[in-house]
């Protein structure tokens, strides 16, 4: 089945779904959106597959929830917390019995600023997230609503970043967040990860994660994660908002399949028919209905194979899961106790039990998901538990005298069912997926999977048969020969401090799905992704005011002179004279650049790619993302009202900088490559003028 982006319900076609938080429970997802102007309602929907939405009712409604910004629950303290923050205006805690409500009011406004998300964490407390000037802050919640211990987890988007929504998978967590003006084409969602919830986060080193300035949906942002149908895959859901003549138009909201290579988490932007979210191998709604009676067991049909995913719903204590069982005297049993876990291995010779603390109550429901591969991860109510050694293949079932409700299981884990379905383009093809000779591994320094490619294989999709630009992010010590969809790229190494950089691959014809195979002919290659653009041209801009051959900056905000054409890489010359020296004044040359858009309070800088150029006398090398991060600079001896000659090149990942001929700066640069524009950037007032040189060559 093909789904297309962007959703709303039948029942509510036209209605806003802006900022959309999708909860997982017993199999089911409920959808919380923001309340409009003049609403005082909190709507919620359902859904089976994540695509078809049916409307629920109210969750709450009361006076004091007109415009209730971002509602999101959890279930916590054996009920479903839900927080929301009518208007902006600080928060409000809400409790129930049922994920869809009715909710009740628990507290008074909490304040604490606004976007409130909840977690909850291995010690089954309650935490709150949410949007700060310095970034998203982590704070404790008791049982009765109060905050406590705040920390701030350095997450930041160069400007106001909210939104925030933190998940745990498969070792690292991994917190979403979002900026800086949802008004502004250039709200985006960016992601960092750590191996602890609560700090130490590194961002991904393909921020944004999501964005789109250009043609299609954009003001892509306010996302939520969960697990996917099928139980291995997992899914971000996030909002656009389209203009036409009258204004802005209500929100709808998109969902795209997420893929992960280790810390590194992609998705691609999909507004043209997809691959809809799989089901599990198995699934029941009442389990003991649907089991066989075997002793005092209740076990499956149907078994699992070596490698699955195990979700089920299940309390009371003395109540087991049983999973791999083959016969009376072989099979695993995870035990339910008073603040710990007992999990059993029978294996025909005997029983040996080892003991997990556990700080949930089995006398309420909790969801187990129990994940199998080369070894075994446990998780309740998304959250992690323990690693433990591998379960075995066999039937499921239940024991005891408890209560079991949504029981599911695949034969997949830990992504291995993204196979099943094409990469979206533009995206990322990362070392992980695809089909290989060999075995990918983790770079301890960056915890992303690399591999030496030999032969691979990636299916994809893409809206329109066009040119792409396809660039890997590699490492390589000798010239490189391989074979893409039988046509011969040779790359040479770019001379670097870092291990891996980007190389430009050429541009390929691509239909709207197929396969992009991979061959090396001659030499080693060995690799972490591949990062593919569309080819397509950029709206100039131009902002400077024009004398004759000279440009000069205008005074109330910075100028920008973006060029229309594409490239892969970038050689540029530019005249400048500086008739008077400020050690704050920023100007130069614009290499790579992308996802430009000016709107609305956001940061400075508000596009991605380069700058090379001067900060007052000094000679700076700077990445631009939403803001400008120092990549190299050096002193120069450059003076007012002389004529000088800047010339910068680009080209797989070295970057080149000359001063009137003279080289000064030779750098690299480790990130994803990609296709961009070129152009000159001044901040306001500076006081400079500059005259670009016609291409070189």
């Amino acid at each position: 089945m093909k789904y297309r982006n962007p959703l709303v319900s039948k029942e509510h076609e036209t209605a806003h779904y802006g900022d959309p938080f999708v909860f997982r429970y017993q199999g089911r997802y409920y959808l919380f959106v923001s309340t409009p102007d003049g609403a005082t309602n909190i709507r919620v929907y359902l859904s089976d597959d994540l695509v078809n939405w049916a409307y629920l009712g109210d969750a709450i409604k009361e006076p004091l929830l007109e415009a209730a910004y971002a509602p999101e629950i959890i279930y916590a303290y054996n009920r479903f917390y839900l927080i929301t923050s009518p208007k902006g205006n600080g928060h409000y805690i809400y409790v129930s019995s049922k994920p869809e409500g009715p909710y009740s009011r628990l507290t008074d406004n909490i304040n604490s600023m606004i976007d409130g998300s909840f977690f909850v964490g291995s010690d089954a407390r309650l935490h709150l997230l949410r949007a700060d000037h310095a970034g998203i802050a982590l704070l404790d919640v008791d049982e009765a609503g109060h905050l406590s211990n705040r920390r701030n987890l350095g997450t930041h988007l160069n400007a106001w970043t909210e939104g925030p929504n933190l998940f745990y998978r498969h070792g690292y967590y991994y917190l979403t967040y979002c900026g800086n003006h949802l008004l502004s084409k250039g709200y985006r969602i960016a992601y960092a990860t750590s191996s602890r919830f609560d700090g130490e986060f590194v961002e991904g080193i393909n921020n944004p994660l999501l964005i789109n300035t250009g043609i299609g949906y954009t003001r892509l942002g306010h996302n939520s994660m969960t697990l996917g149908p099928d139980l291995d895959g997992y899914y971000v859901i996030y909002h656009t908002m389209e203009q036409d003549e009258h204004g802005f138009l209500p929100r709808k909201f998109m969902v795209d399949r997420l893929q992960f290579s280790g810390r590194l988490m992609h998705a691609g932007v999909s507004s043209f028919d997809i691959e809809a979210p799989h089901r599990p191998q198995f699934e029941t709604r009442n389990p003991i209905a649907t089991f066989n009676q075997v002793g005092k067991l209740y076990l499956s049909e149907e078994a699992t194979g070596p490698r699955y995913t195990l979700e089920t719903s299940i309390k009371g204590i003395g109540s087991s899961l049983i999973v791999g069982y083959v016969d009376a005297t072989h099979y695993q049993e995870i035990e339910l106790g008073e603040k710990v876990i007992k999990i059993t291995n029978h294996d025909g010779s005997g029983s040996s039990t080892s003991i997990i603390p556990c700080t949930f109550d089995f006398n309420y429901f909790h969801t187990l998901r129990l994940i199998v591969s080369d070894n075994s991860e446990l998780l309740i109510d998304n959250t992690y538990i323990a690693t433990l050694d591998k379960f075995n293949a066999g039937r499921i079932g239940f024991s005891g005298n408890g209560s079991f409700a949504y029981t599911a299981f695949t034969n997949h884990a830990h992504g291995s069912s993204d196979e099943e379905y094409p990469a979206v383009l533009p995206g990322m093809l990362d070392a992980l997926h695809g089909r290989h000779e060999g075995k990918a591994t983790i770079d301890p320094v960056d915890g992303v999977y690399h591999r030496a490619l030999k032969t691979a294989a990636y299916n994809y999709v893409t809206e329109a048969s066009s040119q792409y630009g396809l660039f890997v992010y590699a490492h390589i010590t000798s010239e490189v020969t391989l074979s893409i969809n039988g046509r011969m790229v040779t790359i040479t190494p770019t001379t670097s401090e870092y291990d891996y950089l980007p190389y430009f691959l050429g541009n390929f014809d691509l239909t709207t799905s197929g396969t992009l195979t991979f061959n090396i002919i001659k030499g080693s290659l060995d690799y972490k992704f591949f990062t593919i653009d569309k080819v397509q041209s950029f709206k100039r801009k131009d902002l400077f005011i024009h004398d004759l051959d000279w440009l000069t900056p205008i005074t109330n905000h910075d100028s920008y002179l973006l060029e229309e054409e594409v490239m892969d890489s970038f050689d540029v010359e530019v005249d400048f004279t500086i008739e008077a020296m400020r050690p704050y004044d920023v100007f130069g040359i614009l290499l790579e650049t992308r996802e430009y858009s000016n709107e609305y309070p956001q940061a400075r800088l508000p596009l991605l790619g380069y700058l090379v150029g001067f900060e007052g006398g000094l000679l700076i090398v700077d990445r631009l993302n939403y803001g400008r991060k120092r990549i190299y600079d050096r002193p120069t001896s450059i003076k007012e009202g002389q004529q000088y000659c800047l010339r910068a090149s680009l080209r797989n990942g070295k970057i080149d900088v000359y001063l009137d001929g003279v080289l000064l700066i030779s750098t690299s640069i480790s990130a994803p490559g990609h296709l961009g524009g070129q152009g000159l950037y001044a901040s306001a007032c500076s006081s400079v003028k500059l005259s670009m040189r016609p291409k070189l060559g």
